[in-house]
């Protein structure tokens, strides 16, 4: 966006580690206002909105401060166009004075929730659910507030046309650094069978993954393949997460500078989601680095049907476990399907060809009619 237009950046800030990225956006942005967000004061400020009809995730991304500056700047500046990322930072901006705004949904937070609820047990579940119904409320909104609104896969947006049918919702796919993401030179360490997943370790979706694998699939692969090690990548892992490392074969990293050094180790990626949405940048990764990836059909979903054929899918333990163990005990196999999903991702996920299309609709919303036709069913 900073190469081709003038830039005003406001954001939110939940650690005080991020403050440090704050000198590299000003040298693309001409102004740069961050918010320190609390999440425990968050959390807290959100409770009592569950006696009203409003969505949790609405009071816990508010910031007084933030949007006092917002409001004043929209004042001040004569802006072309609005960029909302993601639907809960969309509060900020219910009034624009009539400039254009542009919102990327990335996936559809609403059933997120949705899907949290089936996994969880009550009363977590019944907030879950309340929570995917008000949250779909405020998206409908969104939707009819905004130029276009745009996701990164058919799938959501169906769903975005599911919850209006005024919105105007384009596809942008998330894109992925092929060189920064080069395959080893020197391929995976040989030493010991290694089986990977990174992923941020706080996010609900991951910590199930992950728990579902160390303890239903990991003892079936190491049944065949007995030295396999489980490696789980990833900032901020809780309780749940880190008593997996009691696990013998399990080894939790926390935050690491430079996840690269950790994929070199990795025979094989996996992805065992039973909750997901959108593209996972993880698979992407994993495969533009050379690494085969398992992972279950729901997972895949949000991938092109190209890149989808050079992954390996299996829904149950046991059939995850086997298609493990053969890429494990076959290093020709493993190298094969590896380089097979490299080359997909390079010519599937291409940055140019994302942020072209990104920069175009952003510059002229209504210059693209969305083919809403092709998402009109759910797969």
């Amino acid at each position: 966006m900073a190469a081709r237009h003038e830039v005003d950046l406001f954001t939110l800030a939940d650690d005080a580690s991020d403050l440090a990225h704050k000198p590299v956006l000003l040298r693309h942005c001409r102004r740069v206002t961050v918010a320190r967000l609390n999440p425990r004061v968050a959390r807290l400020r959100s409770i009592p909105y569950l006696l009203t009809r409003k969505p949790l995730t609405i009071p816990y991304f508010y910031s007084t401060e933030l949007h006092s500056e917002i409001r004043k700047a929209i004042t001040e500046r004569s802006y072309d166009r609005v960029f909302v990322y993601c639907s809960a930072m969309a509060q900020y901006v219910e009034s624009t004075g009539g400039i254009p705004v542009v919102t990327d949904f990335v996936d559809v937070d609403s059933d997120k929730w949705r899907q949290y609820a089936t996994f969880t047990g009550w009363p977590l579940s019944a907030v879950y659910r309340r929570e995917g119904w008000a949250l779909r409320q405020f998206e409908r909104q969104v939707c009819e507030r905004s130029a276009c609104v745009l996701v990164t896969t058919g799938r959501e947006a169906a769903l975005v046309g599911q919850i209006s049918d005024r919105a105007r919702v384009h596809v942008v796919p998330n894109g992925v650094d092929t060189e920064y993401f080069k395959p080893a030179a020197q391929g995976p360490d040989p030493g010991r069978p290694t089986v990977g997943f990174t992923g941020d370790m706080s996010y609900f979706p991951n910590v199930e993954a992950v728990t579902y694998f160390a303890r239903k699939v990991l003892p079936l692969i190491r049944r065949s393949v007995p030295d396999t090690q489980f490696l789980i990548v990833g900032r901020n892992p809780g309780r749940k997460v880190k008593i997996l490392a009691e696990i013998d074969g399990v080894e939790v990293t926390g935050f690491v500078p430079d996840v690269r050094e950790y994929l070199a180790r990795m025979q094989v990626a996996v992805a065992p989601f039973s909750i997901a949405a959108g593209i996972q940048n993880k698979i992407l990764e994993a495969m533009a680095f050379g690494i085969p990836v398992v992972c279950t059909s729901r997972t895949a979903q949000g991938l092109s049907s190209e890149a989808a054929g050079a992954v390996e899918m299996a829904d149950d333990a046991g059939e995850m476990a086997a298609k493990i163990a053969n890429l494990l005990l076959d290093p020709k196999l493993a190298r094969a399907r590896g380089i097979q999903g490299r080359r997909k991702v390079a010519a599937e996920y291409r940055w140019d060809r994302s942020l072209g299309r990104l920069l175009q609709l952003l510059e002229d919303p209504a210059s693209l009619e969305p083919p809403i036709t092709a998402y009109t069913r759910l797969p």
